[in-house]
C-alpha cells in the first residue's frame, strides 16, 4: 500500500480508536471539543478530511481542531496521531 493509502487507513483507525475510548464514557464525536492533529510531513491533508467524513459523519459543531505538520512521530511507521478532548456530562 502506498504512502496515501496508509495514511487514510491510519487516520480512519485513529478515529475508531476515539469513537471506542468516547463510547467507553457514554460519549460520541457530538461531545468533542477540541481535536489535535500530528500528521507527517508530506501526507495530504484533504485525504484526513476524507478519512474524518467517511469515520465520522457530518457534525453540526465541529471542534476546534488544531493541526501540525511534523517530521516524524515516535513510531516511524505512524503517520498520523490523534487526540482528542470531550466534555460529558455527569450521570
Amino acid at each position: 500500500m502506498d504512502r496515501t493509502g496508509q495514511f487514510e487507513l491510519q487516520t480512519k483507525q485513529a478515529l475508531e480508536n476515539i469513537k471506542i475510548a468516547l463510547a467507553s464514557e457514554n460519549a460520541t464525536f457530538h461531545d468533542v471539543i477540541k481535536l489535535n492533529i500530528y500528521m507527517v510531513d508530506g501526507c495530504d491533508p484533504a485525504v484526513g478530511l476524507k478519512a474524518f467524513k467517511e469515520t465520522v459523519g457530518e457534525l453540526e459543531n465541529h471542534p476546534l481542531i488544531t493541526v501540525l505538520k511534523v517530521a516524524g512521530l515516535a513510531n516511524p511507521l505512524c503517520l498520523i496521531e490523534i487526540d482528542a478532548i470531550a466534555v460529558v456530562e455527569e450521570s
